[in-house]
């Protein structure tokens, strides 16, 4: 027999009673529970959290010096909701040094080491008060603070002394001329030590290295220290765009503490040098007169120098048109190597030494001259170009003979590159009546 509806209700209910009235009670029961779970839940939600909370530092007693023992301590501190945060410390006098001050902070769990260092500069010995500080945007303000002992500290400060650049304008080119800077500072204790260059109308502030001369002093060791800067074009790099540059010397010691100091240095006419006797696509890149010289005349060639680098190349004479006798050098006619100028020369399989014959990069009319230092220079100006031409009078049959005769660019006591060496070699006899 199947149980009637009343008969389930009192079984599942223990009331003998109409089963649609138990239910009204029951939903009517579920309903006021609901009722009292979000008025619950909704003053829990009205309770905030506390602003700021679990504050500790410790341990409460430092020494830094940096031996590895008690030089920090750690300060560990909880938000409940986002606030602007400060971090200070109280001498004895009062005076209050910011370790971090109206810092946004979002809520969380933070913390932070602290070595004694303010603004860069170790606290004397003392005892101070420690203050952590929230205040969040309603106005309202938490504060814990407690005790903090610094002794044995290091307080001898990292000065930088005497930071000198000499010359204060310098034009790195390569041409042998202001081509380098000296900075120069005195480090009155041990630290790590960086110079660099800095754009001050940069918005990123690229840093530029400045590496220290070897040999002098160790890096970052007490006592004076010097910088030969050349901006890279010694290692064939570009150098920093032409303007006027900070040079900034940072020294930070083993405690902290750091020091700062500047002074400024002005690149002008800055980059790499790059010139090569031009092969035109119609001819030979030397135009030789002859492949045979009777003894006593002249073997003649024209070349023409391209310029095609960021900067002026410096030159020296004799000008084209010079003629040499195959006995004389460049010595001999007056006009000895010069660091950083560049000349055509004439080498053959006879010569005693590197293209003995040797000519300025230009007719007077295509190069300019420029007066630094009370002397005048003679330059080809970038992207011109100049055209040499020379003849050297035979005198004596060579050894051997024939022989070869060839042309080069030199860039002197820098180097030939080897596109502008041993140039367009022309097999020569030397006619021997």
């Amino acid at each position: 027999m199947k149980p009637d509806l009343p008969t389930l209700w009192a079984c599942a209910t223990g009331h003998r009673s109409d089963p649609l009235t138990g239910v009204r009670r029951l939903l009517g029961a579920v309903a006021l529970g609901g009722l009292m779970l979000l008025g619950v839940l909704m003053l829990a939600g009205c309770r905030r959290p506390p602003l700021l909370y679990d504050v500790t530092l410790a341990p409460d007693r430092i020494t830094p010096n940096a031996d590895g023992d008690t030089d920090i301590t750690k300060i560990t501190y909880k938000l409940g909701r986002s606030a602007t945060l400060s971090i200070y410390f109280l001498d004895a006098e009062g005076q209050r040094h910011d370790f971090r001050r109206h810092e946004p902070r979002a809520p969380g769990e933070y913390e932070v080491y602290f070595g004694g260092v303010i603004n860069d500069r170790m606290l004397p010995d003392g005892t101070y008060t420690w203050v952590i500080e929230a205040v969040d945007s309603q106005g309202e303000q938490a504060q814990v603070q407690g005790t903090l002992v610094i002794a044995d500290a290091d307080t001898v400060f990292p000065d930088i002394q005497e930071l000198t650049v000499y010359p204060p304008v310098f034009t790195p080119n390569r041409d042998g001329l202001l081509d380098r800077a000296t900075i120069s500072l005195y480090l009155a204790k041990d630290a790590q030590l960086q110079v660099y260059l800095v754009n001050p109308e940069d918005p990123n502030r690229v840093r530029y290295a400045v590496a220290e001369t070897e040999g002098l002093r160790k890096p970052g060791e007490r006592g004076r220290h010097e910088y030969d800067y050349d901006a890279g074009v010694d290692q064939g790099a570009e150098p920093p765009p032409d303007g006027t540059y900070w040079v900034v010397a940072e020294a930070v010691d083993a405690v902290g503490q750091r020091d700062v100091e500047t002074t400024t240095l002005t690149i002008r006419e800055g980059g790499v040098p790059k010139a090569e006797i031009l092969s035109p696509p119609d001819g030979d890149s030397v135009r030789w007169n002859t492949d045979h010289v009777l003894l006593g005349n002249t073997l003649c060639f024209t070349v023409t120098v391209d310029n095609y680098g960021p900067v002026p190349i410096r030159t020296s004479g004799p000008p084209p048109g010079t003629v040499y006798r195959d006995d004389q050098n460049y010595n001999t006619l007056g006009y000895g190597i010069e660091a950083g100028a560049w000349r055509v020369g004439i080498e053959s399989e006879a010569s005693l030494s590197s293209y003995p014959y040797r000519w300025a990069v230009g007719e007077p009319s295509q190069l300019v001259t420029r007066v630094i230092n009370g002397q005048v220079y003679t330059y080809l100006p970038a992207g011109a170009r100049g055209r040499v031409y020379g003849c050297i009078k035979i005198t004596q049959e060579p050894v051997p003979n024939p022989l070869y005769f060839w042309a080069g660019l030199i860039h002197e006591r820098v180097g030939i590159a080897p596109i502008n060496n041993h140039v367009d070699p022309e097999f020569v006899t030397i006619e021997v009546p």
